[in-house]
């Protein structure tokens, strides 16, 4: 007895041991997963701070795919919604603004208040930021960007505050120009951010201020390599507003088209499709000639595509018409129909009880019969077993009616187009539309189930033996009509 015990202690530390092992397997497994999302994260923000929204964007998600499957945990919800918060980054940088949004909202709940404020006030400032850009809703922007306050001051971050308040004067007072220059003059100038200078240069050329905003373009140089393209770009377009101002129409327009020549040069060497062409020589008048030939070739074209254009939206109007109007047809349809269904149900229920109460006071008289008590049938009462129909003929043709008038004769189609379909089959069938059971047919026709799939199979043959489901082809067939 004692060797028992022993055994069974032994085995029983032998189970607790392989529960402990296996326990801590799937925590060290679960702990390689969430190292493995925190280096693709790694990885994801790494590109996205150099501009490689594409290859940052295929981090994040298999970051976030890694996270999802694990159990939350404060290090896994910590990183999951820094994860979505750089997802949104990324959505917003290619300007898929409702995207991000979603990623910003799905990434709050999860970033704990006091060790990550300042992505809190990132987040809430970015999508106010996309709403104003892609709806342009004052109350709910003002509300997030009041928010994203919150959260800044709650981290201390000076700069923070003043970004928010530069894109809360941009985005809802477009026309408090004077407290938006102050804002970005003190973040350019005191926290050294070069992109502001832009800002700062459109300003003053929006009061005219040319001198002003010729200097402060002076100070726009790129800090960081990979926005070096951005910052010519910038420049030389407000070198070119500059240059407008001042009268120098010419010089701008020259340097304006350099400006678009860089530009469609960058696209065609990003696309590789940059051609060469070779430069012929023509006479003047010859050239003239080419050139108002071709412009009276754009004005014609310009002229059928409107015509095309204008053709094309009057046909997708006509189309939404027409689909809005088949829609409400099929919705009305299938109202009918379900009240129809409703009907059913209700007679079927309400014929099926005065049949129990039919059987339960026939079985009552018989057993007064059989205890020897004269006992009298009354004459409207029949016996169970001469009862041929739950619902008689009267009422299965009254159900018909009304189905044919409510799909607008559907019914009366289906027997023109298929005319060898029996009375039987219409009976089934109809029962069918509406959503019958085959328990329900059964007792109904006061047949047995086998009959009803009998039935189910000759109706097919009658329409098409190429059918898998008659009942959903019934049903699909009189709400398509």
């Amino acid at each position: 007895m004692k060797n028992k015990v022993v055994r069974w202690e032994f085995l029983s530390l032998l189970g607790l041991i392989f529960c402990l092992q296996s326990c801590n397997s799937e925590a060290q497994n679960a702990q390689n997963r969430l190292h493995e999302a925190e280096e693709l994260c790694l990885q994801g923000t790494s590109s996205n701070s150099s501009s490689q929204y594409e290859s940052s964007t295929v981090y994040l998600k298999q970051a976030e795919d890694i996270l999802v499957d694990l159990p939350p945990s404060a290090r896994r919800d910590e990183l999951l919604g820094l994860t979505w918060f750089h997802l949104g980054n990324t959505s917003e940088s290619e300007m898929l603004y409702d995207i991000a949004q979603a990623y910003y909202r799905k990434a709050i709940p999860m970033l704990d208040p006091d060790s990550n404020a300042v992505y809190l006030a990132c987040a809430y400032r970015d999508i106010a930021r996309t709403i104003a850009i892609a709806n342009g809703k004052q109350d709910s922007v003002l509300w997030y960007f009041r928010q994203a306050e919150h959260y800044a001051e709650a981290a201390q971050n000076e700069l923070l505050k003043l970004d928010i308040d530069a894109y809360r004067y941009q985005l809802c007072y477009p026309d408090s120009i004077a407290p938006r220059l102050s804002v970005c003059k003190r973040m350019a100038e005191t926290y050294h951010i070069p992109t502001r200078y832009a800002e700062i240069v459109e300003l003053f050329l929006a009061q005219h201020a040319t001198d002003s905003a010729a200097y402060y373009l002076e100070q726009l140089q790129p800090t960081d390599s990979a926005y070096t393209y951005w910052f010519e770009q910038t420049y030389a377009y407000l070198h070119c507003q500059i240059l407008r101002q001042r009268g120098k129409t010419s010089q701008a327009y020259e340097e304006l088209l350099n400006l678009y020549d860089r530009k469609i040069e960058e696209l065609q060497r990003d696309a590789g499709a940059r051609t060469y062409a070779l430069s012929l020589h023509y006479d003047v008048a010859r050239e003239q000639q080419l050139a108002e030939k071709a412009q009276n070739e754009k004005q014609w074209q310009r002229k059928i595509s409107s015509v095309l254009v204008l053709l094309l939206v009057l046909v997708i109007a006509l189309s939404l018409v027409l689909w809005r109007y088949w829609l409400q047809r099929r919705r009305e349809q299938a109202q009918k129909l379900e009240t129809l269904r409703d009907k059913y149900v209700q007679q079927l229920q309400l014929a099926l009880e005065r049949l129990q109460q039919k059987v339960s006071l026939t079985r009552e008289i018989e057993l007064q019969h059989m205890r020897g008590n004269e006992v009298e049938f009354p004459k409207w009462l029949q016996t169970y077993r001469d009862e041929k129909l739950v619902m008689n003929k009267e009422s299965l043709d009254e159900l018909i009616a009304s189905i044919d008038k409510a799909l607008d004769g559907a019914i009366s189609r289906l027997r023109k187009d298929y005319p060898e379909l029996t009375e039987s089959d219409m009976q089934f069938a109809i029962l069918s539309i509406i959503g019958a059971s085959d328990n329900d047919m059964s007792i109904v026709l006061n047949v047995q189930k086998q009959t009803v799939y009998h039935r189910r199979q000759i109706v097919r043959k009658h329409v098409n033996p190429d059918i898998d489901d008659i009942d959903a082809w019934l049903r699909t067939y009189v709400l398509s009509i």
